[in-house]
């Protein structure tokens, strides 16, 4: 953690001498939040399936410590996953994380040639205490925080009338791809 350019090449002048490739980030004060959704090409539907919130090892705990005893104790800040903590959200933010992931899902058609994004993805975020939105990763896959929703969420439990986790979702939308003669669509 820097403040500012002289002291980011002071500590890498001083840590890392010989290294010239480096990448920034902007470290912004909030909360972490991964959005899990499912976009259908089938239906050309998103879906918002979950939300999660990641417990990390002590740097989730540090903050139970005052800042000088931190100092003190000379504590490396780890962030490593211990586990998934399920959240639902302030209904005012959903449209915005319903735009975000449309906006992701559009995005990739221009980028790949082709069908774009489909199927199951998750964007990393921060939400500061304004209500802003950062997104700080994308994981076009099934995530590790899908796991507290084996028989569904809030979200998914609203649109449909059985659990539906992520992986069901999947299935459905092979399963039905099967069924109208569409494989094709849903197969990367």
């Amino acid at each position: 953690m820097v403040k500012s350019a002289e002291q980011f090449y002071e500590v890498k002048n001083r840590k890392y001498p010989e290294q010239n490739d480096y990448a920034l980030q902007e470290y912004i004060v909030g909360v972490p939040l991964y959005v899990h959704y499912f976009y259908s090409p089938l239906t050309k539907e998103l879906e918002i399936m979950s939300f999660d919130k990641r417990y990390e090892s002590n740097a989730d705990s540090i903050g139970r410590i005052r800042a000088e005893d931190q100092l003190a104790a000379n504590i490396h800040t780890s962030y490593t996953i211990v586990g998934n903590i399920p959240v639902v959200v302030r209904e005012s933010l959903l449209p915005q994380f319903f735009d975000m992931g449309e906006r992701v899902v559009e995005q990739s058609r221009k980028l790949k040639a082709g069908k774009g994004l489909f199927g199951p993805f998750c964007l990393e975020c921060i939400v500061t205490r304004k209500l802003q939105i950062f997104v700080f990763e994308i994981s076009a896959r099934i995530v590790a925080g899908t796991n507290p929703f084996v028989e569904g969420s809030p979200y998914t439990a609203l649109r449909y009338k059985e659990p539906m986790s992520t992986g069901r979702r999947l299935a459905r939308d092979i399963r039905q791809a099967i069924e109208q003669g569409r494989l094709d669509e849903v197969l990367g």
